[in-house]
């Protein structure tokens, strides 16, 4: 009874001319474990061996290094031959690192998807994203020259992204950026809520706020609608350098 746990009980109480119950009564009084099916390979798994080292190709596969190596061989694929050892990097593969995804480049490259992606971390580079914007020197040209918004609606990107790639490089931001107020537009200040405001002039609520608080000049709406201190616009007319 060598096959006990090996074959499946069906198949071995078939062959033998048992019942299932007396296989299964027999296997587990020797305290022998049912050993489960070997898992098929798909066709995807069969595409990854070869071109990785049989080790890598297990770890994805989440398979032993000794079951890829067999199913490699069976299936005639030749091992992936690994590059000598102590082979330096040149600068065109390191100006390549960060452009695609590791796993891409390694096959690329002829190396393993490790040695890849530790040589992307030691020089700091970030992981590949196909959803990120990739800069070049003439996107670099225009920052400062147009607003964040612009810029960021030009390339088909948020204006927080252009403001981030701006200061980084160090590109201060001009007075350009900023929409200059007007003597209407301050007048107005306070006479109604500042989401109102800001959607009126069509800046953001923090600019209209700061602007206020600039001046001075308390949120008389919300004052006005408290029942509180509703003189303050008249206070606030006589002091210096607020707008009438």
């Amino acid at each position: 009874m060598k096959r006990l746990g090996k074959t499946p009980d069906s198949v071995l109480a078939r062959r033998i001319g048992r019942t299932i119950k007396e296989v299964v009564a027999m296997r587990e009084s020797r305290r022998i474990r049912l050993r489960p099916p070997p898992r098929r390979w798909t066709a995807r798994e069969i595409r990854l061996l070869g071109r990785f080292n049989d080790r890598e190709t297990a770890r994805r596969l989440h398979r032993t290094p000794e079951v890829v190596r067999r199913q490699r061989k069976a299936l005639h694929i030749p091992p992936l031959r690994p590059l000598p050892k102590g082979k330096t990097w040149t600068r065109t593969e390191n100006r390549l690192l960060g452009t695609m995804a590791d796993e891409k480049l390694a096959r690329h490259l002829g190396r393993t998807f490790v040695a890849v992606q530790a040589r992307r971390i030691l020089h700091k580079i970030p992981k590949f994203d196909p959803k990120l914007h990739l800069w070049t020197a003439k996107d670099d040209a225009l920052l400062g020259k147009l607003t964040d918004a612009q810029l960021g609606k030009r390339l088909g990107i948020s204006w927080l992204a252009v403001a981030h790639r701006r200061r980084r490089v160090g590109v201060p931001v001009k007075f350009a950026h900023r929409r200059p107020w007007t003597a209407e537009e301050e007048a107005l200040l306070g006479t109604a809520s500042d989401t109102e405001i800001a959607a009126r002039f069509g800046r953001h609520i923090a600019t209209v706020c700061i602007r206020r608080q600039q001046f001075g000049i308390p949120n008389f709406y919300w004052q006005r609608r408290s029942g509180r201190q509703r003189n303050l616009r008249k206070k606030m007319k006589t002091r210096p350098g607020v707008p009438g």
